[in-house]
């Protein structure tokens, strides 16, 4: 994926001395392009991830809790105590995100840092007792925010959409994730 650092700098160096564009051009331009707000990928993902935490607000009734740090809670029940950085690829996080994330949850009294007794250069992160009661009486509801969010869709239609998506991600270099997507397609 290509990413543009210098798109500002890069568009004024070649607007300089070139004509303003008329109205009528840029809707050419526009009308050529296929832009399709409604129909693009991103925008369509992004409304269903609003609608998802709108489910998560609803039904999780936490305040204070967001749909990530739920994930890293239920993470850390699953695999228990886990290196901050092996918690932010099985969470699929970038590590200054997954810090932040434990900073939060470290303060609401869910988890706890260490320093890791073979190597003092990691943190270990685990739950604290209230995380794990917390964590565990929410499992249940976090289920039910997914069965919300696919409700009008069938069994069917989950699977080959739950499939569907992780096949766009299967690919982004995180070992976990993808093993788990080729294992469900070989399945």
């Amino acid at each position: 994926m290509t990413v543009f650092q210098n798109t500002s700098e890069d568009t004024r160096e070649q607007a300089r001395g070139a004509p303003a564009l008329t109205a009528e051009e840029l809707q050419a331009i526009f009308d050529r392009s296929g832009f399709d707000l409604e129909n693009h990928p991103a925008h369509i993902v992004r409304r269903v991830h609003q609608r998802a935490g709108v489910h998560f607000q609803q039904i999780m009734a936490t305040e204070n809790l967001s749909p990530t740090q739920f994930a890293v809670l239920a993470t850390i029940l699953k695999h228990g105590a886990v290196s901050q950085s092996r918690l932010s690829r099985l969470t699929a996080m970038d590590p200054s995100t997954g810090t932040v994330v434990v900073r939060k949850l470290i303060k609401q009294g869910l988890v706890q840092r260490d320093s890791s007794p073979r190597d003092g250069r990691l943190s270990i992160v685990s739950l604290t007792e209230a995380g794990k009661r917390f964590t565990a009486e929410r499992l249940g509801r976090s289920v039910d925010v997914g069965r919300a969010l696919l409700s009008e869709l069938s069994d069917e239609e989950q699977t080959q959409l739950l499939g569907l998506l992780k096949r766009l991600y299967a690919d982004e270099g995180i070992p976990e994730l993808a093993s788990e997507v080729t294992t469900r397609r070989t399945a």
